[in-house]
């Protein structure tokens, strides 16, 4: 069910968006436009009539009748495990008569997931009621007034179930907008085996990671390890990602929607050390600015180098023996900060969500209810290997037996920090990524860089 998609709308990294869907985007928040624009706009980048068809068809539809049960809408990236589908018909269950979910199951890649939630909210659809939308979303959704505030359905006390990022995550304006469903965070991977035998414990800081890995380099340099660290280059968001995370980690922040700050002296250090990490300190490949994460995942998992900064999706896949030569090797902490401080992934994951048009309202909050609850978590941690949301899930012993690595998460997951909620992310981060990229391919300085794009995103809300 998790897809690693980098769009620069989403918050997960293995795919280059084009900017032509975004535009399509862009274009439909700014303006009106007819049905058979949209149509025309979605050929030219590659999005056909069938693919808007669902969404399209569904506009100003309500869905139920007065002898059957309210029908609701569910629009989610297609299930590719069955869970998603086993929730709804037990939910579909327990509620016969009275509500009825039917699940309009999306296309994998993100943009093309906003391209239909756009289309749908621009054209004031009463459908899809419930929504699941990444993260870094929210503030763009709720902001012309797409999404419904759903603070009247929670109180203090419900919200302080989940993580704190998942009870933040959709915040817009002092408004609760919707709660994460599930979560994803960047993380350190390290080589347990390699970290016992030369430094004795997992790193927190950058200092001790560098004093390991050199030590390991040199003695484990004839055995294949050819690198210190890994981290993702490429021109996506997944380095925007990195950046943020060695800011907080050096107790720094890039402020708040509307005062944005970008080339202040953490910021700048933060860079420099993405840099330092390649041409300096050589402990990452020459050609980091090539890499996405399941690039540098390939290299870990080939025994090349005893760190790794990446999603939670690669502990699974480094530590299956079919495809890594490391696997039972592996172990994950926080991300590194500086001496004295604490390391704090960027955090990534979907949200449910409520559709300002539906005219189901409270029915949806029902299905958002039990889809959040620990039943239904804990079904979503043990089949479909997800991180829940919610602490009590990730911390069941039953959930922990099945999913071993659960059991590091309770350090990580609570240091979570999100990214800026901003209604134009992507002016954000695309000035980002081509300055951060462009610093790691040794072209200027990480000053010069950012204060580039200062101008471009200071005032961005």
């Amino acid at each position: 069910m998790e897809i690693k998609d980098d769009t620069v709308t989403s918050s997960s990294d293995s795919l280059q968006v084009e900017g032509s869907i975004s535009d399509v985007g862009t274009e439909l928040m700014t303006r009106k436009i007819s049905r058979r624009t949209l149509l025309n706009k979605g050929v030219a980048v590659g999005i056909g009539a069938t693919a808007l068809g669902p969404l399209l068809a569904a506009c100003g539809g309500g869905s139920s009748t007065s002898t059957g049960p309210v029908t609701i809408q569910f629009a989610a990236l297609t299930d590719t495990t069955g869970e998603q589908t086993a929730e709804i018909n037990k939910f579909n269950q327990m509620n016969a008569g009275k509500i009825k979910v039917d699940y309009v199951q999306l296309p994998p890649v993100a943009t093309d997931q906003y391209s239909k939630f756009v289309t749908a909210f621009r054209s004031q659809s009463s459908t899809p009621d419930v929504v699941h939308i990444d993260v870094t979303w929210p503030a763009q959704f709720a902001t012309p007034g797409w999404l419904a505030p759903i603070d009247q359905y929670v109180s203090t006390s419900y919200l302080n179930q989940f993580w704190p990022s998942a009870q933040n995550v959709a915040k817009v304006n002092g408004k609760l907008y919707g709660i994460q469903r599930y979560m994803d965070i960047g993380m350190l991977y390290y080589r347990t085996d390699l970290v016992q035998k030369y430094g004795g414990t997992a790193p927190s800081t950058r200092d001790e990671m560098q004093t390991v890995a050199q030590k390991i380099i040199a003695g484990e340099g004839a055995k294949g390890i050819k690198y210190g660290y890994l981290m993702p280059g490429k021109k996506i968001e997944a380095i925007v990602d990195e950046w943020l995370e060695l800011i907080w980690g050096a107790g720094g922040s890039i402020g708040t929607p509307g005062n944005l700050q970008v080339s202040g002296s953490t910021q700048v250090e933060a860079l420099q050390y993405m840099h330092d990490l390649i041409y300096t300190l050589k402990l990452a490949p020459s050609d980091t600015d090539t890499y996405a994460p399941n690039d540098i995942l390939a290299l870990f998992n080939n025994g090349q180098a005893p760190f790794m900064r990446n999603w939670v999706f690669a502990y699974a896949i480094a530590n299956n023996p079919s495809n890594s030569k490391v696997a039972g090797k592996v172990g994950v902490v926080p991300t590194l900060a500086t001496t004295g401080q604490t390391g704090h992934g960027c955090t990534g994951g979907w949200v449910l969500a409520i559709n300002a048009y539906s005219q189901h309202k409270d029915e949806a909050w029902k299905f958002i209810d039990y889809m959040l609850s620990k039943d239904t978590q804990t079904s979503l941690a043990m089949n479909a290997g997800l991180i829940s949301s919610r602490p009590d899930v990730v911390s069941d012993p039953t959930v922990q037996a099945k999913v071993p690595y659960f059991k590091q998460l309770s350090t990580i997951l609570p240091g979570g920090m999100n990214r800026p909620q901003l209604k134009s992310y992507n002016q954000f981060t695309t000035p980002l990524q081509a300055a951060i990229n462009g610093v790691l391919s040794n072209q200027g300085t990480p000053a010069d860089a950012l204060n580039s794009v200062q101008p471009q995103v200071s005032s961005l809300m």
